[in-house]
């Protein structure tokens, strides 16, 4: 479990680097996401705009609540969690497509190279730690699930 830790606090280091370059350079995925929330907000009608909030920031705080807890549980419910944080961070890769397909420099592109090795290689060793513990929990030796 000490490498899956590793790995998800370089995701908190580079992180806030990758949203730093991006900030830098351009801010194109926030047309993006805020392109999303007016989906969401047309939904309601303008009257309701403020319950339409509290109802999205609700959603928003059970969900981070429910990963949070299950951060909290040991075995595979933390290995769950950790797996779709590593799958996110390999996710950013997007940007050398886009580079790529543009030609061109993307925002983000130069961090998202870290960020998304760092997520594969976090999504490898929760697939190993998962692994290990369904051979422990099987009855076979450790050292036999390690070797897989």
């Amino acid at each position: 479990m000490s490498r899956i830790q590793n790995l998800f606090l370089l995701l908190i280091v580079i992180g806030p680097l990758h949203m730093a370059e991006q900030l830098v350079t351009s801010i194109e995925e926030f047309y993006s996401i805020q392109h999303f929330f007016a989906g969401y907000y047309a939904w309601f009608p303008p009257a309701a705009a403020d319950h339409a909030s509290v109802i999205l920031i609700t959603i928003i705080w059970t969900i981070c609540s429910v990963l949070l807890y299950a951060v909290l549980r040991e075995g595979t419910p933390r290995l769950v969690v950790m797996g779709i944080l590593g799958v996110f961070g390999a996710l950013e890769g997007h940007h050398v497509v886009q580079a790529v397909a543009n030609g061109g420099y993307d925002p983000g592109v130069i961090t998202c190279i870290p960020y998304g090795i760092v997520g594969f290689l976090l999504v490898q060793a929760v697939w190993r730690e998962f692994q290990r513990s369904r051979g422990a929990v099987a009855g076979v030796p450790a050292l036999v699930a390690a070797s897989r």
